[in-house]
């Protein structure tokens, strides 16, 4: 067999320049956040190992929180303005892949709440997948890389967040997301 030929049996097996079915993009979105989530998790541990002098929750959660103001800038510069309410963040930071990995409801839209179930979690799931804890899991999610959640709402100082629960806490409850407006004497703090 040829390398052009392995090439070519290889794309066939993979579906190459082929629309891909709802399940197949699910799943290879699912991937990507283990992927990132794995990653992550094995950069936090090896700063733990290699220079254990240095705050590694720290390190990770600041990186997390950069990414998130990151992309609520990116949400800001979309709507062509920073006084977003509830609604508009959450449905800002909300994708059909996001929705489909993290098996996302949207509960609630309003001016002074918005409301999303996260009924699962990727994140979660790899650290499982990797031997954490479920300490470590809990610590790792709400610590750690909910920050990059809260960083995406750093740019709008018309609005908080808050996650009364998460799949991470091990309750059987999903991550719950609550963007509420701050009231005008909050919001200039």
């Amino acid at each position: 067999m040829t390398s052009g030929n392995r090439v070519q049996q290889f794309e066939a097996a993979i579906g190459k320049g082929k629309d891909a079915s709802f399940e197949e993009f699910r799943r290879e979105v699912r991937n990507a956040y283990m992927d990132r989530t794995r990653q992550v998790y094995f950069i936090w541990k090896k700063l733990k190992e290699i220079y254990p002098e240095v705050d590694a929750d720290r390190v990770v959660r600041e990186a997390s929180w950069d990414f998130g103001v990151y992309q609520g800038r990116k949400i800001a510069a979309k709507a062509g303005r920073d006084d977003l309410g509830p609604t508009e963040v959450l449905l800002g930071q909300t994708s059909k892949g996001g929705m489909a990995v993290f098996d996302q409801e949207i509960m609630e839209v309003g001016d002074h709440r918005a409301i999303k179930i996260f009924h699962s979690c990727p994140h979660v799931d790899a650290l499982k997948e990797l031997g954490a804890t479920p300490a470590e899991i809990t610590h790792f999610c709400r610590d750690i890389l909910s920050a990059c959640d809260f960083g995406i709402c750093q740019p709008f100082h018309n609005v908080e967040i808050q996650f009364p629960t998460t799949v991470a806490d091990h309750t059987g409850h999903g991550c719950q997301m609550i963007i509420t407006r701050r009231r005008p004497e909050d919001a200039n703090a």
